[in-house]
């Protein structure tokens, strides 16, 4: 299990930045209420799982059906991951605002 969550956390670093980006975009539009900022996170990391699952980019994705981590778990996880972050960074960040 140790090794499918070091495995995930690898798999999500390449999505942090265009994460944090994300994040700031939506507290430039000044739509810092946290149901929004999840649902907009969720509908995007549906638009990553759809993209991965129905294209060439499926290959990359071999490591992660080696360690029997589904593409649903994973990105399930990188979602719950995204989610406790963008909710740290808002409730940091809403109380200067």
């Amino acid at each position: 299990m140790t090794n499918q969550f070091l495995a995930i956390i690898y798999y999500y670093r390449n999505f942090a930045l265009s994460s944090f980006g994300i994040n700031l975009l939506l507290l430039i539009t000044n739509s810092s209420n946290l149901g929004y900022v999840l649902i907009t996170k969720l509908f995007l990391t549906f638009i990553l799982l759809y993209i991965v699952s129905n294209t060439d980019k499926t290959k990359g994705l071999f490591l992660y059906k080696k360690l029997n981590i589904s593409n649903f778990k994973l990105f399930g996880l990188l979602y719950t991951i995204d989610a406790i972050i963008s909710i740290c960074f808002f409730s940091l960040i809403n109380p200067f605002l």
